[in-house]
């Protein structure tokens, strides 16, 4: 009876660099709506409303670059599960 080796499970590569973004994006789009509330109690026109805006798409953008770095992770943790699971019970071992 022969059995072949395992084959070795290829771990996902790290995050990109989009998905690093979240760590500046978030903060800051967050500071710029803070900025945007602040201006609307002085100022009546619509520059708050549109600075509002861009710090919600900035935070937007943050989210997503946060979602993707988590998932990107998730995945790193399964491949480490997926071998540890294969060093534990052995191989897939087939006549």
């Amino acid at each position: 009876m022969t059995v072949s080796p395992p084959t070795p499970l290829v771990t996902p590569p790290p995050p990109s660099g989009f998905a690093r973004l979240w760590r500046i994006l978030l903060p800051v789009g967050l500071g710029v709506i803070a900025v945007a509330l602040l201006v609307g109690v002085f100022d009546s026109s619509s520059r708050p409303a549109w600075i509002f805006v861009i710090g919600a798409a900035i935070t937007a953008v943050g989210a997503v670059s946060l979602i993707l770095f988590l998932v990107a992770k998730s995945r790193q943790g399964i491949a480490v599960i997926e071998t540890e699971i294969e060093e534990h019970f052995g191989g897939d071992e087939r006549p």
